[in-house]
C-alpha cells in the first residue's frame, strides 16, 4: 500500500493527481490550508484530509 500526501490538492492539478493516484490504489491525503475546501475535495474523491499550510511550521508539525 502506497500512502501519498498532496499539498494544495483541493483544486487544479493537485486534485487531478489525487484522483489518478486513488484510481491506482494509493491511500491519498489531501493537504490544504482551507478546511472547508479541503474536506469537500477529500469527500468528493474518497481521500483523507489533513489541514496543512506548508509555510507555517506549526501547521506542518500538527499534520
Amino acid at each position: 500500500m502506497t500512502i501519498t500526501l498532496i499539498t494544495g490538492a483541493n483544486k487544479g492539478i493537485g486534485f487531478e493527481t489525487a484522483r489518478q493516484l486513488l484510481a491506482l490504489g494509493h491511500v491519498v491525503y489531501i493537504g490544504a490550508r482551507d478546511v472547508e475546501r479541503g474536506e469537500k475535495a477529500a469527500a468528493t474523491l474518497g481521500a483523507r484530509f489533513v489541514q496543512l499550510d506548508v509555510t507555517d511550521d506549526a501547521s506542518v508539525s500538527r499534520a
